[in-house]
């Protein structure tokens, strides 16, 4: 009985284990993010204008431009935000980029997964369940600096 008992516990502690450790969903990978953009430089006239969308490829020039690069997105004159273009839904995945919608200009995409998300990078649509990744973003003066 008593090593019934104890095989019991040791089973439920096992189980208990297994159900923490199995996490099925993979997020983004961390990686150094720190760029400076001049708003004033024609390269980023997009985001004089609100909604406009300007793109940091990665490994940029100036600085580390995330994993599959960053949308910067001009919320009004005073606030930007800024998404991770790897997608949330299997963001391993070779094709989780999620792109600008070309007709539009109103949301993104990702064409793999068909999950689509707002410019303030919530989901809207598809299976993906968890927001873009935001950076946190500075305004001072007429530098805009991103960093994770």
């Amino acid at each position: 009985m008593r090593y019934l008992l104890l095989g019991l516990l040791a089973s439920s502690g096992l189980l208990a284990a297994c159900n923490s450790n199995t996490d099925t969903t993979t997020t983004i990978p961390n990686v150094p993010v720190n760029v400076q953009l001049d708003l004033r430089d024609q390269q980023n006239k997009a985001l004089l204008f609100d909604n406009g969308v300007v793109t940091i490829p990665p490994g940029s020039a100036n600085g580390q431009g995330g994993v599959k690069g960053i949308y910067v997105v001009r919320q009004n004159a005073t606030t930007y935000a800024a998404f991770e273009r790897n997608c949330p839904y299997q963001p391993l995945s070779s094709c989780a980029t999620v792109t600008l919608d070309r007709s539009s200009r109103l949301f993104f995409r990702d064409s793999c997964c068909t999950s689509q998300f707002s410019l303030q990078g919530l989901v809207t649509g598809g299976p993906a369940a968890r927001s873009l990744r935001q950076y946190n973003t500075n305004l001072s003066g007429s530098l805009l600096t991103i960093k994770n």
